[in-house]
């Protein structure tokens, strides 16, 4: 589902969810509900279901339960049905839509990347995992029973942890997050061939390889030229397919890219805020303020201040 209706329940006017920022969102709703949030599918209202049924994009990551009906999910440059008992799991940034009607019943879960910012034992998050990340953007499960069983219990837990408000709610939705996603990915390499690769030239296969390179160079790289050549690819073919698949240029996949950074570092380390500019591969803290600050109209102090209460 889109941000729209994750925010809709506390505001029915209208949201622009194409271009949309966490630091916006706060100023919607209590700070930690705009980090995380769990509803109930058949309580969405009309006027956001046709609106899900347009392409958009939103900057959050995104768990539909589909538990009885059947709704379509369709990206650029596929489309497919998601039946009783499965699981779609939608990243931001991916240019899609999302087609249902009011016999679909289920649950969907929503939450960003400062939600997830903390990472135990330096390992990396399973949001950045082939749940969310594969070329066909087929992101799907489907559950037997045993399975829904299990997942039934850890959807009821973040419910009634979701309406607590102590200071071990935070860390109890993380944790049972995390548990949902281990589970949904174990059965994903169960029911998937991760060994299936689509041929080079194929949109899926460029935009995941350009974000595997995006991860490990945009520190020193930030231009796309330098990426197109990595690619063997012209600038601009590499931007349209960008654009094309996610909705926004190449250029501010890498721009998100630095941002995503900038924002775990000033949540999760003691860096200061030159240090974090240096680490991110910019000589003059200054300018990375004010990138930083164009980018997300907050300055980065009052991001750490407000991320950290």
């Amino acid at each position: 589902m889109s941000v729209i209706w994750e925010f809709h329940m506390a505001n029915t006017h209208n949201y622009n969810h194409m271009n949309r920022e966490p630091s916006e969102l706060f100023e919607d709703l209590e700070e930690s509900k705009a980090l995380f949030h769990i509803h109930k599918l058949q309580n969405m209202c009309n006027e956001v279901r046709k609106q899900n049924g347009d392409d958009h994009m939103h900057n959050f990551y995104t768990i539909t339960w589909i538990k009885e009906g059947e709704a379509i999910h369709a990206t650029k440059y596929v489309e497919y049905t998601l039946r009783k008992n499965s699981i779609l799991f939608v990243p931001p940034g991916l240019m899609h839509r999302f087609i249902s009607n009011a016999h679909c019943t289920g649950y969907s879960i929503t939450f960003n990347e400062a939600f997830f910012a903390v990472k135990e034992n330096g390992e990396d998050s399973v949001s950045d995992s082939t749940l969310f990340s594969n070329p066909d953007f087929r992101s799907i499960i489907t559950l037997d029973e045993k399975q829904q069983m299990v997942f039934k219990g850890i959807i009821e837990l973040m419910e009634k942890e979701f309406e607590n408000d102590d200071r071990y709610r935070h860390e109890m939705l993380l944790q049972q997050l995390k548990l949902f996603l281990l589970e949904s990915r174990r059965i994903y390499e169960e029911q998937h061939d991760l060994d299936v690769s689509l041929d080079e030239e194929h949109p899926g296969s460029v935009i995941i390889k350009f974000k595997q390179l995006i991860d490990d160079n945009y520190k020193e790289q930030k231009n796309v030229s330098s990426y197109a050549d990595m690619l063997n690819l012209r600038a601009t073919c590499l931007n349209e397919i960008t654009k094309k698949t996610t909705g926004i240029t190449a250029g501010e996949l890498i721009r998100n890219r630095v941002i995503k950074e900038a924002k775990k570092m000033l949540y999760s380390s003691d860096l200061n805020t030159k240090e974090i500019a240096y680490n991110l591969g910019f000589n003059d803290p200054a300018y990375f303020s004010r990138f930083f600050k164009k980018y997300t109209s907050q300055t980065l102090s009052d991001y750490r201040s407000l991320i950290r209460k």
